[in-house]
């Protein structure tokens, strides 16, 4: 009976997020994020040490999801039904408005207008934007697309089926923690490694585990290929796999240099092919879709399998 109650609280929780998600503006992770970036406005000192803003880093990001992880449980042991409160952390913990976005940078692009599609990239990423072409900001539109939905959708499902509600929560406040202050400061900076350090080290397993699943199910040989001759060369190798699984799938070429703040970040190209174009945008789209099938399918699966082996130890 727990695991059919589990099962309608997930589902229904995937429908309202895809049905009715939240808008940005009246969405509580939006205070979320500017409470961040108030933070480390606040707290951030370029000028001291590096052993300083290091200290001072893992302070400023942990007292603040601390007290909100403290809030929900609190919450949860107040409520009459928290299975179903957890089935709402979930429903708010998902994005799925970023393939809307990246449908619209597409046909902006087509339509030839450059200047209204890099101000809604510069809306979900951290770098700059203003001096990018056409072909960078398909390209740039393509990598935020990517490693976004894997981890602001399917990592946070993953963490949920794994740990709970909480654990989910957790991992998504702090990427939520981790944009906001690289919208602020550089991603070198000692002051956001312990965050950054936290989240490679949550994200390694599952990432790999879903790039690789995902493979069999695309182009396993030249995924392979691309995770042997770029990802453990890339400078942050979670972010590395992702690119790998679509840049060999698209047969584009990603990554590349970036600006943050006025300084360029020399980062490795992924793959050798031909650079995106707007086109690639919807076969980004297509592609995500064919994962998302495939996705829910294998959950589908995997129940149906736990299912049949609870029934057989339950006989015996």
């Amino acid at each position: 009976m727990q695991a059919l109650q589990g099962l309608l609280i997930f589902a229904v929780a995937l429908l309202c997020a895809h049905s009715f998600p939240v808008l940005s503006s009246y969405h509580p992770f939006t205070l979320f994020e500017l409470t961040f970036k108030g933070v480390v406005q606040r707290v951030y000192r370029p000028k001291h040490t590096k052993n300083y803003q290091f200290l001072s880093g893992i302070l400023a990001f942990s007292l603040p999801i601390l007290t909100l992880l403290t809030l929900a449980l609190g919450l949860s042991m107040l409520a009459f039904h928290p299975q179903w409160l957890g089935g709402l952390v979930l429903y708010l913990c998902l994005d799925t408005q970023t393939a809307t976005r990246t449908k619209r940078i597409a046909t902006l692009l087509k339509q030839g207008q450059k200047a209204t599609a890099r101000q809604l990239l510069s809306t979900i990423v951290a770098r700059e934007v203003d001096t990018l072409s056409s072909i960078g900001i398909a390209k740039a539109c393509i990598d935020s697309t990517a490693m976004r939905t894997i981890r602001h959708y399917y990592l946070v499902i993953v963490f949920y089926l794994i740990a709970g509600p909480i654990a989910a929560l957790t991992y998504k406040l702090l990427l939520l923690c981790n944009h906001a202050w690289r919208t602020e400061i550089k991603p070198n900076s000692a002051f956001i490694k312990p965050l950054s350090g936290l989240l490679n080290v949550l994200e390694w397993l599952p990432v790999r585990g879903f790039v690789l699943i995902m493979a069999f199910s695309l182009n396993y040989k030249k995924v392979r290929h691309y995770l042997k001759h770029y990802a453990r060369f890339f400078y942050q190798k979670n972010s590395g796999w992702i690119l790998c699984l679509f840049a060999a799938n698209l047969h584009i070429q990603l990554g590349g240099p970036c600006l943050y703040h006025g300084e360029r970040f020399k980062k490795m190209r992924v793959g050798s092919e031909r650079h995106p174009e707007p086109n690639d945008l919807i076969a980004l789209l297509a592609l995500l879709k064919r994962i998302q099938v495939f996705s829910g399918l294998l959950l589908v699966l995997t129940w149906v399998l736990s299912l049949i082996v609870m029934q057989l130890l339950s006989i015996k």
